[in-house]
This record gives structure tokens, C-alpha cells and sequence, in this order.
């Protein structure tokens, strides 16, 4: 694709701008489109995994991410009501293997450092305030319409509004995101005063029956952020629905008391809760100039921590195949490269549960072999 395409890109969260930044490092003219009134993420952390952080790391985000962000020393599975270490793993000693570290970080941070690197490029590009309402293919192009009366056009547009993406339904149709029995509640807590077996430099996993909880350290071991996921039949998308903390301490009553403190420490009004929806994998993201990337393309359970990373995969490799490929033969290429990893991670999402929620017998092979395989990946690198 010539560099003198302009690329439309619907949405300014973390894969949006991945592969916003991934263009405008190639040397390509942007312009993301943000509905929010302003940009920002909610606040919750998020587990930045090997074959993330080496896309970030391939963009010259290393200071930002590293300032930033926490590096835990071990991936720790405790079981849910003696706290007994079920399996550790030393991180530090598997960046060699990885290629790359894993980072802990608040994702607002993750979301400024990206933003700020976009904006060092052309400030002029971001817009907020900005609906998009349908999108069209031109004979020569791309059209997107808004709620507030523009209308962008270019020669690439990219879909990176989410799991109810409105330009997913202009190419395909609107359909039910299937309810997949789990909900999750997440938090944000102070570590002050918290138990070590909480607070500690570690990633933590407590595996209990239709139940775990997944807790580390965000700004420098200031903060514990938790998401505590369980099986049961309540059913609600969005990530700010509140939730009583009452409510959670008796989903997990019988656990052991440092996981309880952790929850019960959670702020007034700062806890929220979902209910877990995926799709089936798609086959087919893209008609002619415009694609998908990120959820708009591939939704799945957090229970692998890959939503995003998946995402900031897609951005790597969409700007990589559309410098080598004129568009729509790139554009099936991105989807042709992408559409089996991010498949096989949503169907090894749903499985993670039987791993996560199941403390009979020594599942810690399966869980290495399942995190080994998704984190070697280098989306800087395959071939496109």
C-alpha cells in the first residue's frame, strides 16, 4: 500500500492505537476516531504477556512501559482455601525463553504511553466526540459517517470499536454474543496493609471449584488489582457495572482469609462486576478496504489475559502486511494471518477454566504448555 493512503481507524483504545502507531512508524497519514468525549481507559490493570510486550517493545515504548510498569518474579497457582503454592514459575528466568518480559500496568498508563507516542507523530489525528454511525466503501476508498455530521474518508478503515462494533455490523450484521456461564467482579485496592501473600511481587492465581481469582501488583506495588471469576448464572455485559463487595465476599465464602482480605479491602464503589460473553471464531474479518482488529474482530474470555494482546498483535501485523501488499490483497492477508491464532486463543480461553477452576490432580504441564505456546509468538517477525 503507497503511504499516500489515508488510514481511518474507528477507535482509540490499546489496539486501535497499536496499530495506529505500527502505520505511522511506516510512514503512513492516520486518523483514529474516538466516541468518548475524551480519551482514557477505565481503571483496572492489565497483564501484558511476552507476546505483547514485544510488539511495545519493537515500537519504542521500552522507557514508557518500563517507567511505568511492574515486573513480576514469578507466576505463583495457590490453591483457594489453604493458600498452598500449586506451581510456581520464575519469570525472570523465562524472558530468555519468551523473548520478551511480561509487565503488570495499570491500563491507563499503557493507554497514555501509546496515545502520547501517536500524538508525538501528528496530534492532529486523534479526534474525540466522534460516533461512527456506518461505514461505506467508495470506488476508490472509504467513507465513515458520524453522529456529529463528519464524514472521514480515505483508503484503509479499520475497526477497532469493540465487541459490539458498529462496523462489524455494517459488513456482517449485528448478532448475540453467546453468555458463557462465568462472571467476573474486578478491583483495584491499595496494598498497604494487605497480606504478603497478596501484595508480593508476584502474579498470583488462586484455583478453587467453578471459581479463581487472578491478583498482582500495578504501579510499582502500590495497587493490587484482582479479577475474581466465577460460575454462576447471573448475566450482564459491560465492564462498570458496580457491585457490592458483600456480594463478592460471599461468591468466594470459604477461601482463605488473605484472598478475603484482599477483596473486602476493595474501595467503596470502585467494585464492578460482568458477565462473560465470547463469540464463535470468525473465519472472515474484512470486505474489500476495510477490516477488523482487536474484539470488533475476535472477543473472547480474559480468562488466557489475551484480549488485549491479541489485539496489539493484530496492529503489528495489519501495518506490516499493508507496506508490503497493495490493500485489499493486505487486508486478506492480515486476515488470513490472524483469524487462526486469534481463533485458537478464543477456544483455549473457554477452556482455561477447566485449569484455573479445577484443583483435583497436577494440572501445572497443561497450564505451561498452554501459556508457552501463545507467548512465543513474535508478531514483529512472522511472515507476512
Amino acid at each position: 500500500m503507497s503511504p499516500s493512503e489515508h488510514v481511518i481507524i474507528i477507535g482509540a483504545g490499546i489496539g486501535g492505537l497499536t496499530a495506529g502507531l505500527s502505520l505511522q512508524r511506516a510512514g503512513y497519514r492516520i486518523s483514529v476516531y474516538e466516541q468518548a468525549p475524551e480519551f482514557g481507559e477505565i481503571g483496572a490493570g492489565i497483564m501484558l504477556t511476552p507476546n505483547a510486550t514485544r510488539v511495545l517493545l519493537n515500537l519504542g515504548l521500552e522507557s514508557g512501559l518500563m517507567a511505568k510498569g511492574d515486573r513480576p518474579t514469578a507466576s505463583l497457582y495457590r490453591k483457594f482455601d489453604t493458600a498452598e503454592i500449586m506451581q510456581s514459575t520464575p519469570l525472570n528466568d523465562r524472558v530468555a525463553t519468551y523473548g520478551a518480559p511480561q509487565v503488570h500496568i495499570h491500563r491507563a498508563d499503557l493507554h497514555r504511553t501509546l496515545l502520547d507516542a501517536v500524538a508525538a507523530y501528528d496530534p492532529s489525528c486523534l479526534h474525540t466526540s466522534h460516533v461512527c454511525e456506518r461505514v461505506e466503501q467508495t470506488a476508490d476508498g472509504v467513507r465513515a459517517v458520524f453522529a456529529n455530521g463528519t464524514v472521514a474518508e480515505g483508503g484503509v478503515l479499520i475497526g477497532c470499536d469493540g465487541a459490539r462494533s458498529v462496523v462489524r455490523a455494517t459488513l456482517f450484521g449485528r448478532e448475540s454474543p453467546h453468555f458463557t456461564g462465568q462472571v467476573a467482579w474486578r478491583g483495584l485496592v491499595p496494598a498497604a496493609g494487605l497480606p504478603d501473600t497478596v501484595s508480593g511481587p508476584a502474579s498470583t492465581v488462586w484455583i478453587g471449584p467453578d471459581h479463581h481469582v487472578v491478583q498482582y501488583g500495578v504501579r510499582h506495588g502500590t495497587f493490587v488489582n484482582f479479577v475474581a471469576v466465577a460460575r454462576t448464572k447471573w448475566e450482564e455485559e459491560g465492564w462498570n457495572i458496580p457491585a457490592n463487595v458483600s456480594d463478592l465476599l460471599s461468591e468466594f465464602d470459604g477461601w482463605h482469609p488473605d484472598l478475603r482480605a484482599l477483596l473486602a479491602a476493595t474501595p467503596a464503589g470502585t467494585c464492578f462486576k460482568w458477565g462473560l460473553f465470547d463469540r464463535e471464531p470468525a473465519d472472515v474479518w474484512t470486505q474489500g478496504r476495510i477490516t477488523l482488529l482487536g474484539d470488533a474482530a475476535h472477543p473472547m474470555l480474559p480468562l488466557m489475559a489475551q484480549g488485549s494482546a491479541m489485539a496489539i498483535e493484530d496492529g503489528c501485523v495489519l501495518a506490516r502486511c499493508l507496506s508490503d501488499l497493495p490493500v485489499e490483497k493486505a487486508l486478506q492477508r492480515y486476515e488470513h494471518m490472524r483469524a487462526p491464532r486469534a481463533g485458537g486463543i478464543i477456544l483455549r480461553s473457554r477452556a482455561a477454566a477447566g485449569l484455573y477452576q479445577n484443583v483435583r490432580g497436577d494440572k501445572s504441564a497443561e497450564r505451561q504448555a498452554y501459556v508457552d505456546s501463545i507467548y512465543t509468538y513474535d508478531a514483529t517477525t512472522v511472515a507476512v
